[in-house]
């Protein structure tokens, strides 16, 4: 009963949410660090280059790795005895690496069109084709990482990640100071490569006694075993996680180019300088509050995934989850949106002043998005990948529209009423998967305590707007 008992996984949770919170902060730090170090060295030719590889390294993992890192956490997780746990870290890890060499291969044939596409010329080809062993250690890393996060190894996970941060800034800064523009690329190349030995480092200090037991103990199973019965087997024990992945890939890049839409529509309406003001808004309000979201989701997914099988235990989990959460963003927000200017130049500058209407009618929309990420994991957790993308277009699509229109009728304080009444809808949406579809409820005091925390924040971003 501990196990799954609120009282049990109160302190597991906030122990999660102070680790990977402080993580996040580090990471952040280290990426400003980095690309200071960019710009001062090598100015603002460098900063673009940088910007040019880095995004093309990202585009590449997502589209090639299938969400392993989120689907394969699940398949960890509902795996509870030791033999059939141990098949599926094999089965991730052969994953990994079979997606990272997919990666590579469409990164190598795809380069020439990179470089045209970005300089108009192939000059650049064999630059773009290097980012081929960037993609292939990324997903191996991604694999070693679900594997961490779904046996609940989160001290290792932190860890490793550390490793991946300051060790990728470590091996930044005498590249760019003694090769100059020529550092670009293995700048952004040495972060994939201090990830995956971050990885390798805690997989092999943790595991190394139980994978020396577990292989002895499976010894002569796979002798006489051919290499396309093998595949199959893979294949098999691997397909439910690939295909949950397949859909949590269509939905984030058919999200991404709604996204790209709405950028694109306030660059023609507003210009460039607006959506550089609405993007400094929106980064703070997603990124640096939703961290809390984040280091709370590391911990909290396994642990639903894991209790598949008990309904009940998962309701508890939800409004356990919601229940916290709502707990720290009460006072987050609180100080945060009178403070929302102060943030603006601490983190960018004066210039960004603008953005303040959005911030502060965007704060009540971010309890509303912690109250819809609390029920929204449960369809991951269920491996229902069908109905998560259909939501999240669906939600991309209400977004859009809501941006819209929320931009002509009143600019950057438009856009914040935009984002709160885009969580509305998500919210009604989720509601309606988790209770109708999913025949689960939320107690009262759950329900309560969102309520309570979105008027207390509500009235203060109303304040804040006077």
């Amino acid at each position: 009963m501990r196990r799954w008992s609120a009282s049990g996984t109160s302190g597991v949770v906030m122990k999660a949410m102070g680790l990977f919170g402080g993580l996040q902060m580090l990471t952040i730090l280290c990426g400003v660090v980095r690309v200071k170090c960019v710009a001062l060295l090598l100015g603002a030719a460098g900063v673009g280059l940088f910007s040019i590889f880095n995004s093309a390294l990202t585009l590449l993992s997502t589209a090639t790795q299938l969400s392993l890192r989120t689907s394969a956490v699940r398949e960890i997780a509902t795996h509870r005895d030791p033999r059939l746990r141990w098949r599926m870290i094999s089965t991730v890890r052969f994953w990994g690496w079979a997606l990272g060499v997919l990666g590579l291969a469409v990164t190598i044939v795809t380069a020439p069109v990179f470089s045209y596409y970005t300089f108009g010329n192939l000059a650049s080809t064999g630059s773009f084709a290097l980012l081929a062993i960037g993609v292939a250690l990324m997903s191996a890393t991604m694999a070693e990482q679900a594997v961490m996060q779904g046996t609940e190894r989160l001290k290792a996970l932190a860890k490793s990640t550390v490793w991946g941060v300051v060790g990728g800034l470590v091996l930044s800064l005498p590249l760019l100071y003694f090769l100059g523009m020529d550092s670009i690329l293995p700048v952004v190349l040495g972060y994939a490569v201090a990830s995956y030995a971050g990885a390798w480092v805690y997989r092999t200090r943790s595991e190394a006694k139980a994978v020396e037991t577990q292989q002895n103990e499976s010894a002569g199973h796979g002798e006489g075993r051919g290499i396309a019965e093998t595949l199959r087997m893979r294949w098999r024990e691997g397909s439910p996680m690939l295909k949950l992945g397949g859909y949590m890939t269509v939905a984030a890049v058919l999200s991404e180019i709604i996204n790209y839409i709405f950028i694109a529509y306030l660059t023609r309406m507003g210009g460039e300088e607006t959506v550089g003001i609405y993007q400094s808004g929106y980064t703070i309000i997603m990124r640096y509050v939703g961290m809390v979201f984040t280091a709370i989701g590391v911990e909290y997914y396994p642990r639903l995934a894991a209790n598949n099988a008990y309904p009940v235990r998962q309701q508890v989990f939800v409004a356990h989850e919601m229940l916290l959460l709502m707990a720290v963003l009460a006072p987050v927000l609180t100080v945060f949106v009178p403070l929302s200017p102060v943030a603006l130049k601490l983190l960018y500058s004066a210039e960004f002043i603008d953005a303040v209407p959005y911030m502060i009618f965007a704060a009540p929309g971010t309890v509303i998005r912690g109250y819809s990420w609390c029920l929204a994991f449960i369809m991951l957790a269920r491996g229902d990948g069908r109905v998560y993308m259909i939501t999240e277009v669906v939600s991309s699509v209400i977004g859009l529209a809501l941006n819209i229109a929320g931009y002509e009728l009143g600019g950057m304080a438009g856009l914040g009423i935009a984002f709160t009444a885009w969580y509305v809808a998500y919210a009604v949406i989720v509601t309606w998967v988790y209770v109708v579809h999913y025949g689960c409820r939320l107690p009262r005091r759950a329900l309560l305590a969102f309520g309570g925390t979105l008027a207390v924040v509500g009235v203060v971003a109303t304040l804040a707007s006077l």
